[in-house]
């Protein structure tokens, strides 16, 4: 008897340390597996980094050094709406309200691929799907809404230099907030209009591009089309708006020129 017990404790001890050794192999193989997806995911997170950093940087417009002015404008039905109303943005995308878009990246979130149409429209809050339209308390629907009685649709149109060219637009039907803004002088409107309509008018900012883009700089004279005219002279000298007595003076800019201009009907 004691033979046979002192043999089942040995068959026991055995099987239990069988039991061990399978469990301490599968621990043993875990944890590498663990230690490589991590290092996997350290990798990748380093390359996304690393191509951020890249987009933000080295892809125009460049912070602190692009300074890219676009015309843009909403057509509804064929009526263009009011310039969007000046705001300021802590990325560098914002309007003065001109009718001009003036790209000059204060940071990586307005510089190389995150210059976007969408930026633009978050900061003036404006709401754009590929289907709908939202300025302020006023909304354009695909299948709502209608022009002239017929199905209207939401497009962009896009100028590559819209003040000179006389080409037609390109057209483009969706994804309309990734549309990336590649260089100084394009343009953009937004278009609420018949379904097919490809005779999209360019923005009434388009003709004084160049000059209202200088006037960013504080150096023309400048009058937002359909607007009320404001004459506005050179850094340095006084600049009195019409049937304003008074004058002000604004801050000297080294880097501003001295010739004030007019735009057309000033």
């Amino acid at each position: 008897m004691g033979k046979a017990s002192s043999s089942k404790k040995v068959a026991r001890a055995a099987r239990a340390g069988g039991r061990r050794s399978s469990s301490a192999r599968q621990r043993d193989l875990l944890f590498p597996g663990v230690i490589g997806v991590i290092i996997l995911l350290g990798v990748a997170l380093i390359a996304f980094a690393a191509n951020d950093r890249k987009s933000a940087t080295n892809v125009a417009p460049v912070v602190n050094q692009d300074h890219w002015h676009a015309a843009f404008g909403i057509d509804i039905c064929g009526e263009f709406q009011p310039a969007v109303p000046e705001f300021e943005s802590p990325i560098g995308i914002h309007t003065h309200g001109d009718g001009v878009i003036h790209i000059h990246p204060f940071s990586s979130g307005g510089a190389g691929e995150n210059a976007t149409l969408g930026a633009f429209l978050d900061g003036a809050g404006i709401k754009l799907t590929d289907t709908q339209l939202t300025v302020g308390d006023q909304t354009w629907k695909e299948g709502d809404q209608k022009c002239d009685g017929k199905a209207a649709e939401l497009v962009v149109a896009q100028w590559k230099h819209v003040e000179s060219t006389t080409e037609k637009p390109a057209i483009i039907r969706r994804d309309f907030t990734d549309i990336r803004f590649r260089e100084d002088g394009e343009g953009y409107t937004i278009a609420f209009v018949p379904e097919g309509s490809t005779d999209i008018p360019k923005p009434e900012s388009a003709a004084n591009l160049a000059q209202l883009g200088a006037a960013d700089s504080g150096a023309a004279a400048t009058s937002v089309p359909g607007g009320d005219q404001t004459t506005t002279t050179a850094p340095g000298a006084a600049t009195t708006a019409p049937g304003d007595t008074t004058a002000t003076t604004a801050p000297a800019d080294p880097n501003a020129t001295t010739a004030p201009t007019t735009a057309p009907g000033g």
